[in-house]
């Protein structure tokens, strides 16, 4: 025999008071219209209107969640209202009235004032202790205890967070500690290469445990963990014998290859499912029979846009790294690696409909050009006028991209477009052999 357990309350409609015992294993949203009926209050059956039950304070209690999971107990007071939207602001005609509404009011600009602040002084800190050199243990412990206060700052604050507002604290506490992790494992071990790769792995761990103690996707925290991981790949070559700019351009060319795959990776990481396309009416009628629901797709396409964010900005930052440092190779497979990284990624930067990966992107394609037209200027003029022309070119498309609401050029032109960046993607291989000087080694045999 089932036994329904009950919650009794006290509910306040607009016109009078009642104490009633609702199931507390029922769904809030089912237990509404109980309420009216009970409550007495009339629903037009010509124009319904939507009812919703709230708690004492005003906020409205989920309608898919019922009272126990909400924690609601015996003798607590509900209220039904009519779920009408929120008033509009109020206007002053006295400016007094108006300062006095305002102060004391936190506006979303303190609060990422006060999380750059803080981050900057945790990079500041990790400085200040990586500056010790390899092998001080001193720097190390100091280091390494401000990692974990961090860490354990972020597994207290997390609990009991309702939205995305009260995110802050544990996400800055997380970032925080990737750099204090950096410096705690380049300051623990002697030896340069050796300290540089237990940093790395230090901070892509931290950033790694950080992102799951928050159980929320950090796009920063993911961009860590795979730009630690590209990082430790490479210090690994350097350690078994590769020169640093053959190992960047290994890992660069990885990190430009593996662009076009961040997409699918994002959402196989959200757990979206694939879609499914029909050929006939048979087909349609059993498409997706366990099909998530709109609010759980939501969710998910959330997720699925945190980690491409992540992905690909820790893509575009190793190929930009590795482009970067590959302009020091001797020969010219090493330029030309790095020109045709730079323009790769400010192509692929229009491919993303979301702005945190594209801008990111754009961001790194923006800072490896200008680092590699300035280095241009060491090898001539011809050189020089050579990299002078591509800022004016990419000066000139930006400019007549900006204002722009519809994409830029025909379906043509785009497509092509398209194949051209396939084709320099494919590119970027053979270069980045080169770059390593494979070539030669080959030539020897």
């Amino acid at each position: 025999m089932n036994h329904q357990s009950y919650c009794r309350l006290t509910v306040l409609a607009p016109r009078r008071r009642v104490d009633v015992a609702l199931p507390a294993d029922v769904p809030v949203s089912e237990l509404v219209p109980m309420v009216l009926e009970l409550v007495g209050e009339p629903d037009s059956q010509w124009r319904p209107e939507p009812w919703r039950l709230s708690g004492v304070g005003g906020g409205p209690l989920p309608g898919a969640a019922t009272l126990d999971q909400l924690g609601v107990l015996d003798g607590e007071l509900l209220r039904i209202a009519r779920d009408a939207p929120p008033p509009p602001a109020p206007v002053f005609d006295d400016p007094v009235d108006a300062l006095a509404a305002g102060t004391g009011a936190v506006s979303p600009g303190h609060r990422l004032l006060g999380a750059g602040a803080v981050l900057t002084a945790a990079v500041g800190a990790a400085t200040v202790l990586a500056g010790a050199g390899p092998g001080a243990p001193a720097a190390a412990v100091l280091a390494g205890l401000g990692a974990i206060g961090a860490l354990v700052v972020v597994s207290r604050a997390v609990h009991g967070i309702a939205d995305d507002s009260g995110l802050v604290l544990p996400r800055v506490a997380a970032l925080a500690a990737v750099p204090l992790a950096a410096a705690a494992g380049w300051a623990a071990v002697p030896g340069g290469a050796g300290a540089a790769l237990v940093g790395v792995a230090a901070a892509g761990t931290v950033a790694a445990v950080a992102q799951l103690l928050l159980r929320v996707v950090t796009p920063a925290l993911v961009g860590a963990v795979v730009t630690a991981v590209f990082g430790t790949v490479a210090l690994l070559g350097v350690r078994f014998g590769l020169t640093g700019t053959a190992a960047a351009a290994a890992v660069g060319a990885a990190a430009v290859v593996a662009g076009p795959l961040l997409p699918r990776v994002a959402i196989r990481l959200a757990g979206l499912p694939r879609p499914v396309v029909p050929a006939d009416g048979d087909e349609l009628a059993d498409a997706d029979p366990d099909g998530l629901s709109p609010g759980e797709l939501a969710e998910r396409a959330d997720l699925a846009r945190g980690h491409l964010a992540g992905l690909a900005g820790a893509c575009a930052v190793t190929a930009a790294g590795g482009a970067v440092v590959a302009t020091t190779a001797g020969g010219w497979a090493g330029p030309a690696f790095a020109a045709v990284t730079v323009v790769v990624l400010g192509l692929r930067a229009r491919g993303y409909a979301d702005a945190v990966p594209a801008r990111t992107t754009l961001v790194a394609a923006i800072g490896a050009g200008v680092v590699l037209a300035a280095s241009a200027a060491g090898y001539g003029d011809a050189a020089r006028l050579g990299a002078a022309g591509a800022l004016l070119l990419a000066v000139g498309v930006g400019l007549a991209g900006l204002g722009r609401t519809e994409p830029l050029g025909s379906p043509v032109s785009r497509r092509a477009v398209d194949l051209l960046e396939g084709l320099l993607v494919a590119a970027t291989v053979p270069l980045a052999l080169g770059a390593m000087d494979l070539y030669r080694l080959v030539r020897g045999l």
